[in-house]
C-alpha cells in the first residue's frame, strides 16, 4: 500500500490565488486580464526567483489538468505567455532560471495521474499534458535552446504518444501539430521533417490528421522536400489519390496494415479540422493545374473533390445519418465564403435529394441541419445580390434541382430568392426561367406542362413581390425593354402565349417538348393576372401595357420568335394598322403633355384600352377586332377634344362587355376607363347601364341580356348546357390568374328547389321500373325479397333499356338545375360590376343633374333582386350619392318639374312591400331629391309637403300600401332641422 505524501506548507499569496481563480473563469476577458496580471505583477522585469518560477510553473501545469470551468483555456494562455516572458528575459539577462528540459520534465511529472486516479482524472491529466505541450510549442522557447532538436523531439513524443494511446485525443493532437507546422519558417524545415517522419513511423499518415499535417506542411514550407512514396507527387490532393483521400476523410480503413489504434471509434458532431484544411487549400488553389506553392499540375479540382469525397461518400444513399450530418456542416462551410463558381458544385444529385427529403418533414433527424444550410444560402443571396441568379439556377434547373422545390420541401425558398431579386440580377433570372419553360427536362407532355405552370406561378410571385418603386419608371427609354423585371416577365408570358416557336429557323431554340395549347392558355391567363395586378399597383400601368404591345409588334415584324399564332386576313390587318397609328399618336401626345393637361387622363385610358384590346386580338377573343374598330371610330372625336355624343353609348356598351367577363383585369380596365370617360357620358349611355339592373336573375334574363336563345326543355337543346358549362370550365380563382370567382348569392342554396316535383316523379318511375318501393318507403320496408332470380334474359334487356332512359332523363334534369344556378350567378355578377361603375359615376358626377336618373332604377333593383350582394351594393350607391350631395355638391336645376316627377315615382316605389334596406334607400333617395329642390327654390317645399301628405293619406286608407313609418319620421326630422 502506497504511503500518502504529506503536502508541503507554502506561504500563500492571496493575489496569486485570485489570479489562479480568474484564469478558470468562463468569461474570456476575465481570463486574459488574469494572465496579464500574472505577467505584470509576478514576472515583472525578469527578476523572478527560481523557487517562485517553479511554483508558478507547477500551478499553471496543474491548472491545465483541471476540468473546472474554462481552466484549460485560461491556464494554457497564461502558461504560454509565462514561458515566453521568462525565457525571453533569461536570454537577455542570463538569469539562472531552469532550461526548457526542466519545463518538459515538470510537465511530465505534474500532468501524470498517480495512485488510484479515476478515469475522469486520467483524462484530465492527459488533456493537461497535451495543452502543456501545445503551450511549449506556441511559446517558441525551443528554438533558442542549445539542445533544441532533442527537446523538440521530446515534445513531439508527448503528442504522438497521446495520439497513439488515446484515439479520442487523436484529432486534438493532430490539431496541435498542424498549428506547430504553421508557425515554422523556412529555416525550421528540420522540425517539419521531424513531424512528418514521426507521423509516418507512428502509422498516422493515412488518417485525417496526417492528411491535414501534410497539406499544411507543403503550404507553409513550399521548398521542403517530403518523403517519396507516401503520396503521388507528394500531394494528398493529387487526382489519382482521390479515392484514398475519400476513405481517409470519412475515417474508413485506407490500408489493411493500418495501425489499429489510429482510428477514432467515437463519432463527433464536430467536423474534423482536416476537412477545413482540405477545402481551404482547394479554394486557395482553385485553378486546376496550378503549380503554386510546389503543387503539381495533377491536383484535383474542387468539383472532383466534392463528387468523390462528399457526394459519393457522405451523401451516398447508404450513408448513415451521422455522415450526412457532416455533409451538411461542409455545405454550411462552403456557403459561408467560398467563390460562387465553387459553391455551385455543391448542388449535386445526392445532396439535393437528401436536402429536399430532410426539409420535407420536420421530424426527420437532419431537418434542422438542412434548414440551417438553406438559411445560410438565403443569407448569402441577400449579401451578394449578383449571386442570386446562379443559386436560383442550381435549385430549380437540371437533374439535381426541381422547379417544384418549394412544394417538395414545404418552404418558400424560391419565392424568397425571387423576392430578393433586383433589376441588376433579373437578367440571370430571366435566362433561368426561359430555359426552364423552354426545356423543362422531360419529354412527357403532362410533366412538362406541370413544370411550366409552376414556373409561371413563380414568375407571378416575383412580379407581386416587386416594390412600387420598381413598377415605376420610363420603360420605353430602356435599350432592352425586357431586361426590366416587369417587362421581362410580361414579355416571357407573351412569347409563349402568342407565337408559334416551332416555326422559327433552327431547332436549338425550339421548346422541348413543344408548347401545348393548354400551356398557351395557361400563359395567357398568367399574363392577364399580371396585368390585373399592375393595374392596381403600378403608378402608370398605361406605359407598361404600351411597352409590352410595342415589344410584341417588334417581335412580329422581326420574326424573332417565329410566326404569330393569329391568322389575320387583310381586313383585320387594316384594322391593326389603323389602331396602331392611333395608339402611337396617343402615346406621343401623352409623352409631350404636361401634368396639368386635362386630357392626359383621358388619353391614358384610351391608350390602355387599345393595348389590352390588342392582347385580346392575339388571344383570338371573339369581338376583339370589332372593339378595335369601334375604338378607331371613336378616336377622331377624342383626338379633336370634342364631347362624346352618341359615341358615349357605344363606349358604355364596350365597357359593359368588359365587366360582363369574369376577369379581374377587364373589371379594373373598365373602371379605369369609365373614370376617365364619366364626364362625357350622356343619358343614353347611363340608360345602357341601368338596363342591366332590370334584368331577371334567371336563364331568361341571361338570354335577354346576352342576346342568347333561351334553352328549351327538350333534349335537342342539351348542347346549350355544354356551351355554358364549357365557357366556365377554365376559370380559376383570382389569386391564381386574376380571373374573379363568380359572385354567388348566399340564399341561392336555400331557395326552393323548382325541380323537386320532377325528381319525385323520376323516383316513382325508377320504383316502377325496378318494382321496388319509392323513397323512404323502401327504407322502412321489412320485406327484403328480390325478384331478380325470376327474370329471364328478355326481361333483363328490357329493364336495361328502361334504366338507360331513366338515367338519361335524370341527368338532363340535373344539368338544367346547374344551368339555372350558373345563369343566376352570371347575372348577379354582371349587376354587381355595373353598380361598381355607377358608384364611380356618382363620386365624380354627383353635381350633375343627370345623375338623378340613377335613383329610381337603383331602388327598383334593391326591391326586385334576390341577391343580398346586389342589394348591398345598390344601397351603397344611394348612400354615397346622399353623402356627396351637400352644399356645393348639390346639382343645379334648369327646371324642377322633372325632379318632382321623380320624387313622386320614389314615393310610389316606397309603398311597395320590400325589405328594410329598400325602405331605407327610398327614404334617403326621397330626402336627396327634396334637398335638390330646396336648393333650387325653397318655395318648392310647399309641393313637397303635399306629396308627402298624399303618400301619408294613401298609407292611412289603402291597405295595400306598405310604406314604413320611418319614411315619414325621416322627413319630419329633416324639415324640423331645415326650418332652423
Amino acid at each position: 500500500m502506497s504511503k500518502k505524501r504529506r503536502r508541503e506548507k507554502l506561504p500563500i499569496d492571496s493575489q496569486l490565488v485570485e489570479v489562479y481563480e480568474d484564469l478558470a473563469n468562463l468569461d474570456e476577458k476575465i481570463r486574459l486580464k488574469a494572465a496579464y496580471t500574472l505577467l505584470q505583477n509576478f514576472v515583472g522585469e525578469g527578476n523572478l526567483p527560481a523557487d517562485q518560477f517553479n511554483e508558478i510553473l507547477r500551478r499553471l501545469i496543474r491548472g491545465l489538468c483541471s476540468g473546472r470551468k474554462a481552466a484549460r483555456l485560461g491556464f494554457s494562455v497564461a502558461l504560454t505567455e509565462f514561458l515566453t516572458a521568462c525565457f525571453g528575459w533569461k536570454r537577455q539577462s542570463e538569469s539562472h532560471l531552469p532550461d526548457v528540459q526542466y519545463v518538459i520534465e515538470m510537465l511530465k511529472a505534474q500532468a501524470h495521474a498517480t495512485g488510484n486516479a479515476s478515469g475522469q482524472e486520467e483524462r484530465d491529466h492527459q488533456f493537461g499534458r497535451l495543452f502543456g505541450a501545445d503551450s511549449i510549442l506556441k511559446s517558441g522557447i525551443i528554438a533558442e535552446d542549445e539542445n533544441a532538436i532533442e527537446v523538440y523531439n521530446q515534445v513531439l513524443d508527448i503528442v504522438f504518444d497521446l495520439a497513439k494511446q488515446k484515439p479520442w485525443l487523436q484529432e486534438d493532437c493532430g490539431f496541435v501539430l498542424c498549428n506547430a507546422v504553421q508557425r515554422l519558417r523556412d529555416r525550421d524545415t528540420m522540425y517539419a521533417h521531424m513531424i512528418i517522419n514521426k507521423l509516418i513511423s507512428n502509422q498516422l499518415g493515412d488518417t485525417p490528421d496526417g492528411v491535414a499535417i501534410w497539406i499544411v506542411t507543403k503550404s507553409s514550407l513550399p521548398a521542403i522536400k517530403l518523403p517519396h512514396g507516401i503520396w503521388r507527387h507528394e500531394d494528398p490532393l493529387d487526382r489519382k489519390e482521390v479515392s484514398r483521400l475519400a476513405r481517409i476523410l470519412v475515417k474508413a480503413n485506407a490500408s489493411d496494415f493500418e495501425f489499429k489504434s489510429a482510428q477514432n471509434g467515437v463519432w463527433s458532431t464536430k467536423l474534423h479540422f482536416a476537412w477545413e484544411t482540405v477545402i481551404s487549400s482547394l479554394r486557395d488553389h482553385s485553378v486546376e493545374g496550378s503549380r503554386e506553392n510546389g503543387y503539381s499540375n495533377k491536383r484535383i479540382s474542387f468539383a472532383n473533390f466534392w463528387e468523390n469525397c462528399v457526394e459519393n461518400t457522405l451523401y451516398s444513399p447508404s450513408s448513415s445519418e451521422e455522415r450526412k450530418y457532416w455533409g451538411f456542416l461542409l455545405v454550411q462551410r462552403v456557403i459561408k465564403d467560398f467563390p460562387v463558381d465553387m459553391l455551385l458544385n455543391v448542388f449535386t444529385p445526392n445532396f439535393m435529394r437528401c436536402l429536399m427529403n430532410q426539409l420535407s418533414i420536420r421530424d426527420r433527424y437532419l431537418h434542422r441541419a438542412a434548414d440551417k444550410s438553406l438559411k445560410g444560402l438565403l443569407a448569402r443571396a441577400r449579401s451578394q445580390p449578383l449571386e442570386k441568379g446562379p443559386i436560383l439556377r442550381s435549385l430549380v434547373i437540371g437533374p439535381h434541382g426541381g422547379v417544384n422545390f418549394d412544394k417538395l420541401t414545404k418552404t418558400k425558398t424560391i419565392e424568397t430568392l425571387l423576392a430578393l431579386m433586383t433589376d441588376a440580377s433579373f437578367t440571370e433570372v430571366k435566362i433561368v426561367f426561359d430555359s426552364l419553360i423552354g426545356r423543362p427536362g422531360t419529354q412527357d407532355e403532362k410533366e412538362a406542362a406541370h413544370s411550366r405552370q409552376i414556373a409561371a406561378d413563380q414568375l407571378i410571385c416575383l412580379l407581386r413581390s416587386l416594390q412600387v418603386e420598381q413598377l415605376a419608371g420610363d420603360f420605353l427609354s430602356e435599350d432592352d425593354t425586357h431586361s426590366h423585371p416587369v417587362l421581362g416577365i410580361l414579355s416571357m408570358f407573351a412569347k409563349y402565349s402568342f407565337f408559334d416557336l416551332e416555326s422559327k429557323n433552327g431547332t436549338d431554340s425550339h421548346p422541348t417538348p413543344p408548347i401545348s395549347q393548354a400551356s398557351r392558355n395557361m400563359f395567357r391567363t398568367r399574363l392577364s393576372s399580371s396585368l390585373a395586378h399592375l393595374l392596381g399597383k403600378s403608378p402608370d400601368p398605361t406605359q407598361i401595357a404600351y411597352a409590352l404591345v410595342k415589344y410584341i409588334h417588334d417581335q412580329v415584324e422581326g420574326e424573332a420568335f417565329g410566326k404569330l399564332l393569329l391568322q389575320a386576313d387583310e381586313n383585320v390587318q387594316d384594322v391593326f394598322r389603323s389602331a396602331q397609328r392611333n395608339l402611337d399618336w396617343a402615346n406621343k401626345t401623352l409623352r409631350s403633355a404636361t401634368e396639368d393637361d386635362s386630357r392626359s387622363h383621358l388619353f391614358k385610358s384610351i391608350q390602355l384600352l387599345y393595348c389590352l384590346t390588342f392582347l385580346q386580338v392575339y388571344n383570338n377573343e371573339a369581338d376583339a377586332v370589332n372593339i378595335l374598330q369601334e375604338l378607331d371610330d371613336l378616336f377622331p372625336a377624342l383626338k379633336k377634344g370634342k364631347e362624346l355624343g352618341e359615341e358615349s353609348a357605344a363606349m358604355v356598351e364596350m365597357l359593359k362587355s368588359f365587366v360582363a367577363r369574369r376577369s379581374q383585369l377587364f373589371r379594373r380596365l373598365a373602371e379605369q376607363v369609365f373614370t376617365a370617360f364619366a364626364p362625357t357620358i350622356n343619358k343614353k349611355g347611363l340608360q345602357s347601364l341601368l338596363i342591366v339592373l332590370d334584368a331577371r336573375e334567371s336563364l331568361a334574363g341571361q338570354a335577354e341580356m346576352f342576346e342568347q336563345e333561351e334553352p328549351m326543355e327538350d333534349a335537342s337543346e342539351a348542347s346549350d348546357v355544354v356551351d355554358i358549362d364549357g365557357s366556365n370550365a377554365g376559370s380559376i380563382t383570382e389569386d391564381e390568374s386574376g380571373n374573379e370567382d363568380i359572385i354567388s348569392s348566399p340564399e341561392s342554396e336555400n331557395e326552393p328547389d323548382n325541380n323537386y316535383d320532377d325528381m319525385a316523379k323520376l323516383d316513382a318511375e325508377l320504383a316502377a321500373i325496378t318494382k321496388t318501393r319509392p323513397g323512404i318507403e323502401d327504407v322502412d320496408a321489412t320485406d327484403t325479397s328480390s325478384s331478380d332470380e325470376d327474370m329471364d334474359d328478355e326481361q333483363m334487356e328490357k329493364l336495361d333499356r328502361q334504366l338507360e332512359t331513366f338515367f338519361r332523363e335524370s341527368k338532363k334534369i340535373t344539368s338544367k338545375k346547374i344551368e339555372k344556378k350558373d345563369a343566376k350567378e352570371t347575372i348577379v355578377n354582371f349587376k354587381c360590376r355595373v353598380l361598381d361603375l355607377l358608384k364611380i359615376y356618382v363620386k365624380q358626377q354627383h353635381a350633375n343633374i343627370l345623375a338623378t336618373c340613377l335613383v329610381l332604377p337603383i331602388l327598383r333593383a334593391i326591391q326586385t333582386t334576390q341577391s343580398p350582394l346586389v342589394s348591398d351594393k345598390a344601397c351603397d350607391v344611394i348612400k354615397d350619392y346622399v353623402k356627396l350631395c351637400k352644399g356645393d355638391g348639390l346639382p343645379s336645376l334648369p327646371q324642377p318639374e322633372s325632379i318632382f316627377t321623380l320624387l313622386e315615382a320614389v314615393h310610389v316605389e316606397a309603398q311597395k312591400e320590400s325589405s328594410n334596406a329598400h325602405a331605407n334607400a327610398c327614404s334617403q333617395a326621397s330626402l336627396l331629391l327634396v334637398k335638390v329642390l330646396a336648393a333650387h327654390d325653397r318655395g318648392c317645399l310647399r309641393r313637397v309637403v303635399r306629396i308627402y301628405g298624399k303618400t301619408q293619406e294613401v298609407a292611412l286608407f289603402d291597405t295595400g300600401c306598405k310604406v314604413r313609418t320611418s319614411f315619414f319620421t325621416d322627413w319630419q326630422n329633416w324639415w324640423s332641422t331645415a326650418r332652423k
